[in-house]
């Protein structure tokens, strides 16, 4: 009995190891040699634990697979999550911490060349006035103060300049009616201008043949001979071409 246990035991385990046992050696028959008596009822029960190990074993090989398989998903899933985590943390920091957020776009936006400075003081302003109890506001109020001086100087100089274009502008029209510039300058004034932009400046011509205008007279100074000259207005399409020296009479 003992030899014939043998047998069938060693049966069982190269059926289990092959991964035959499914289409060999089956419960049913394990059921039916031990009722012909070719094994004892405690060598079926070994042997149903056999069997029953070697089906937990195949699922746990299957159980496996399939998690290799999925995992990749799975980490690109955890991943993904991971990103969301991070991005609702981010949006909770800067709603428990606005002023942190508004501080960092005020100094951005101050090191930006292409923004505009008052846009620049319209972020700082309301930075101050949102914020009085940040740590940041003592440094956005020096911000907001330096932008209110930049802004001023701006404006000083823009109507410096305006001031300054307005007084050579008279000075310069001073000299037209005084026929006191130079070649050059009369070429400079008068290019360009219309026909009835001239007579306003310099009055009715001495003659006119067609496109040409003709100022008789001390207007200027012939730089190729050093001595006083008329004008003589090109036009083309109705403007100021050329300006050219006449000889005075």
């Amino acid at each position: 009995m003992k030899r014939r246990n043998f047998w069938v035991l060693a049966f069982l385990l190269a059926a289990a190891e092959a991964g035959r046992a499914d289409n060999g050696l089956t419960v049913t028959q394990i059921q039916t040699l031990e009722k012909r008596g070719w094994i004892t009822p405690a060598f079926e029960a070994a042997s149903r634990d056999l069997l029953a190990a070697r089906d937990d074993a195949r699922q746990a090989k299957a159980d496996e697979a399939s998690l290799s398989a999925t995992l990749p998903a799975l980490r690109q899933k955890v991943a993904v999550e991971d990103q969301k985590v991070a991005a609702l943390q981010a949006e909770l920091a800067r709603y428990d911490h606005p002023d942190e957020t508004d501080f960092a776009a005020l100094q951005a936006s101050l090191k930006d060349a292409s923004a505009k400075p008052q846009d620049q003081m319209a972020l700082a302003q309301a930075f101050v006035w949102t914020y009085p109890a940040s740590a940041h506001a003592a440094e956005a109020e020096q911000d907001l103060q330096q932008l209110e001086k930049k802004i001023a100087d701006q404006v000083q100089a823009a109507e410096d300049s305006a001031a300054a274009q307005e007084a050579a502008q008279l000075k310069l029209l001073q000299r037209v009616k005084a026929h006191a510039l130079s070649l050059g300058e009369w070429r400079s004034f008068l290019q360009d201008k219309s026909r009835d932009e001239v007579q306003q400046y310099l009055g009715a011509p001495t003659s006119q043949t067609g496109d040409y205008w003709t100022y008789t007279g001390a207007w200027t100074v012939d730089p190729s001979s050093n001595l006083k000259s008329g004008l003589q207005l090109t036009f083309n399409g109705g403007r100021v071409q050329n300006v050219a020296p006449i000889p005075t009479p």
